[in-house]
This record gives structure tokens, sequence and C-alpha cells, in this order.
């Protein structure tokens, strides 16, 4: 392997960083930039280009309405999901609810995965609401017996 008699390190120096000539940038007038940025940009008296106050309002006005529908879109996940969760729990509750229910009017712990039939809780239910509808026959009976009037 030969070293070259030039000096690499130099050359790739000047091959990494090339010279960057300045541009010079127009001189355009207050009128120019105006129009240019269609109302929203003028120069100081620094010299300085900034916002116009309409310009400044219609960056507010864009910032604001970007976070209110943000906040809709926000508000709008929160409530699915609410509404999901509330699904959930409302067919577990009712779930729960009619095996309490059954529990309580078969007296014994019901189940589903006990293997009772429908027709079987049905007709116990049945059974259990005769038996509720004698008892209030028989209360409603004692009472207008005790409530009879006298005949003088």
């Amino acid at each position: 392997m030969q070293v070259g008699a030039t000096n690499n390190y130099a050359t790739l120096n000047t091959y990494q960083n090339p010279s960057i000539l300045p541009i010079a940038l127009p001189d355009y007038t207050d009128k120019e930039i105006y129009e240019g940025s269609n109302g929203n940009i003028v120069r100081g008296d620094d010299g300085k280009l900034h916002f116009t106050p309409q310009a400044e309002t219609n960056y507010n006005n864009a910032k604001e309405d970007a976070a209110k529908e943000a906040q809709a879109k926000k508000e709008e996940e929160a409530a699915a999901t609410r509404e999901f969760v509330t699904g959930v729990i409302g067919a577990q509750s009712k779930k729960t609810q009619a095996e309490i229910y059954l529990a309580v009017a078969t007296d014994g712990n019901y189940s589903p995965s006990d293997g009772v039939s429908a027709g079987d809780i049905i007709n116990s239910l049945r059974d259990i609401q005769k038996q509720n509808n004698f008892v209030q026959a028989y209360a409603a009976y004692a009472q207008n017996q005790q409530e009879k009037p006298t005949l003088y």
C-alpha cells in the first residue's frame, strides 16, 4: 500500500466543508410584504417582521378551535367508554339480580351452571307465586273478618 504525496486530511476537509457564499436577499417594500402575506405580516419600526393584530387574532382563534375540537373528541371517546362500561356492568348486574331472585325464590343457591333447566325454574316460580297469592288472599280474608260492621 502506497501513501500519496497529498495530504488526505486536508482533501477530506475540503470536500466535507464546501464554501458557502452568502446569498443576497432582495429588499422587499412594506407593501410587498403586506400583500405577499395576505395582510398577516408587516415590517415594524425596528426593521423586523411582525404579525398584524388581525393575524394574531386569527392565530389565537385557530388555536382555540383546535383545542375545543380536541376536547370534544376526548369527551366523545370518554362518553363511548363510559357507555360501554355501563352496558357491561348493567348486564352483569341484571345477571346477578336474576341469580339472587332465583336463589331466594327457590330457597337455594341458584346458578346457571347447576344444570337446572329453565322450565323447572319457571315451574318453581309459578308455584311460589301461587303460594304468595294464597297468603295474600288469606291475609285479606282475615282482615275483612276483623272489620265486620256490627249491626244494632
